[in-house]
């Protein structure tokens, strides 16, 4: 590995001839491949745009972007037509950051990049939690991004590697900053287990695909395939989530797992081409969306969507009676309750020992909020 770039808030760059000031910065991890990298928020001196640099250290590659509006010419199909491949895509978790930017330790991002023909232009796509992000770059060379100085003190040695103010003071305040950020992170996941983060987190499931709803394109069900059998993956992300559920049935033909918590809709089921999958999505993505799942048969939907009418609708209903619902004429099929479901059972029992192990270590009962 050569340089290694680095930058801190208010430091001045030149790209390509124009000035700008760092005013934030995002570190991000996939934990699927292990890569990391930064996205720097940039102001530009002149013309005050805002513009993102991407800094990938381990592969030495480095982009420029602009965030777009949302426009037709974003939509995958046009972009294949346009000449662009797709060049990367996956998910990220963000580790750290500071200043000017809009997200936290903790959030996630599914993100795909597209190149050109010439392998110079990059059209990028960020689909965090709350809405997604739609931007047009360049790579760059590294020659061609030059620190200036190093805004608040002006001075950087010039035996440093590029962009690094390698002072005691700084250092000593980023290892405080990362213990504190650590122990906040691993405070706030522990009483806050969902099985969204679970699936993100565990190298038993990996992340294929998305599905946007089709009635709210902010909404969208994440879609994850695994090696284990459909009971083993059902009771592994019960077991994740200390029996946490609202609901849980089997589907007695075709064996899928309805989980249905406070916040969450899971399906564990077996595709048409034979392979365990998993489909997690919010609450308010079920409610706003009539898609079948990810290479689900016709048995698996019917249940998916029967068993959130039966059991998850109507007290959904009044949180989210301003949007529009997949269900306003629904005639499907709809699931009465078992009450000897072996997973009910089981997220009973989990739920209990979760309890009992809280207690006796002397904690309360309640996470909290």
């Amino acid at each position: 590995m050569g340089k290694t770039l680095q930058f801190n808030k208010d430091q001045n760059l030149s790209i390509e001839g124009a000035e700008y000031r760092v005013t934030g910065g995002i570190e991000f991890h996939n934990r699927s491949d292990g890569s990391r990298w930064w996205e720097y928020c940039l102001l530009e001196t002149r013309t005050r745009g805002i513009k993102w640099l991407s800094i990938d250290n381990i592969y030495e590659e480095y982009a420029i972007y602009t965030q777009c509006p949302y426009g037709s010419e974003f939509d995958e199909m046009n972009i294949f037509r346009d000449g662009y491949r797709q060049a990367d895509a996956g998910q990220a978790v963000v580790t750290s950051c500071f200043g000017q930017v809009d997200t936290s330790p903790g959030d996630t991002v599914r993100y795909t990049e597209y190149e050109d023909g010439t392998e110079e232009l990059i059209i990028a796509v960020e689909q965090w939690e709350d809405e997604t992000e739609y931007s047009k770059g360049c790579y760059l060379d590294m020659d061609e991004i030059v620190l200036l100085d190093s805004g608040c003190s002006g001075q950087v040695e010039s035996n440093r590697t590029l962009g690094f103010v390698n002072m005691k003071n700084l250092a000593v305040a980023a290892v405080i900053l990362a213990v504190l950020g650590v122990l906040s992170y691993t405070y706030i996941q522990s009483n806050k287990k969902t099985i969204h983060k679970y699936l993100e987190g565990n190298i038993n499931f990996s992340y294929q695909t998305s599905i946007t709803s089709d009635l709210n394109e902010k909404e969208r069900a994440d879609v994850y395939s695994t090696d284990l059998s459909v009971d083993d993956a059902a009771k592994a992300i019960i077991q994740a989530i200390d029996g946490g559920t609202e609901d849980v049935q089997k589907n007695g033909e075709d064996d899928s797992v309805a989980i249905l918590t406070k916040g969450e809709y899971c399906l564990v089921y077996t595709s048409t081409d034979q392979t365990t999958m998993v489909q997690i999505s919010s609450r308010a993505y079920v409610y706003q969306s009539t898609n079948t799942p990810y290479h689900a048969t016709g048995h698996t939907h019917s249940y998916y969507r029967g068993f959130y009418y039966s059991r998850g609708f109507f007290g959904d209903r009044d949180r989210y009676r301003q949007r529009t619902s997949g269900y306003e004429n629904y005639s499907g099929e709809t699931v009465d309750t078992n009450p000897v479901d072996p997973y009910k059972s089981y997220s009973d029992s989990v739920r209990q020992s979760s309890i009992n192990s809280r207690r006796s270590s002397g904690g309360g009962i309640s996470s909290g909020k």
